[in-house]
């Protein structure tokens, strides 16, 4: 796939890299330079210093070629902005991050939005897993009550204990969107331990929770 990505903060920090892992290639834009110099050192990765609310920023980064565009300020309005130009521009999909959750989700449609990001669901696995893995598209609109995330508090004794991601075996509706290390989230890559003493956060179609928690034991 190719992606753009708008906002080299944290979360589009970890998209980034993830999405490079997986051999995707990916475009970052930000307005604020030492954030493009950190994600462009650390990860080897394009980044434009720019406006992207500007066509012309837009065009730079190739967004009418785009397969995804995820736009993932603090502004609602500027990711609301973002997503109808790149849209109209002929990226293929629109993800956008909203901090508010009353938005007619007719409306967003209608401006061309095809995936709705809200902070509850804001981890960079989980729109890793939306991006590439277009049968999970529905789960994004998680204020609707689709979908839960589950805590697992990991122990000696429990089935995620001393496995990596890649090993972990959950039913096709859910996914491990992110491990907690005492304090400190960590982001799921494939070949990341999971220690007894960690939290491991599952998002999990809401009927399919009961199965969850059957394979996990919990």
């Amino acid at each position: 796939m190719y992606v753009v990505i708008i906002g080299a903060g944290n979360l589009g920090y970890h998209l980034t890299k993830i999405m490079m892992e997986e051999q995707h290639d990916v475009v970052v834009i930000d307005k604020q330079g030492d954030k493009c110099t950190e994600i462009s050192n650390e990860l080897n990765a394009m980044v434009i210093h720019g406006d992207a609310t500007k066509p012309s920023t837009l065009e730079e980064a190739g967004v009418p070629e785009a397969d995804a565009v995820v736009s993932l300020t603090g502004s609602d309005e500027t990711n609301l902005i973002i997503a109808l130009l790149s849209k109209q521009m002929g990226a293929k999909l629109t993800a956008v991050r909203l901090g508010r959750v009353h938005y007619n989700e007719n409306v967003l449609a209608k401006l061309g939005i095809d995936l709705v990001i809200y902070p509850e669901a804001a981890a960079a696995g989980y729109i890793s897993e939306l991006l590439t893995k277009p049968h999970v598209l529905d789960l994004a609109f998680i204020s609707r009550g689709d979908a839960e995330i589950l805590e697992v508090e990991v122990d000696e004794k429990s089935k995620l204990a001393n496995k990596a991601i890649k090993d972990v075996k959950l039913p096709e509706e859910a996914y491990i969107i992110g491990v907690y290390d005492k304090d400190n989230l960590r982001f799921p890559s494939k070949d990341l331990m999971i220690k007894p003493g960690d939290k491991v956060l599952v998002m999990v179609k809401t009927e399919m929770v009961d199965q969850v928690k059957d394979v996990l034991g919990i």
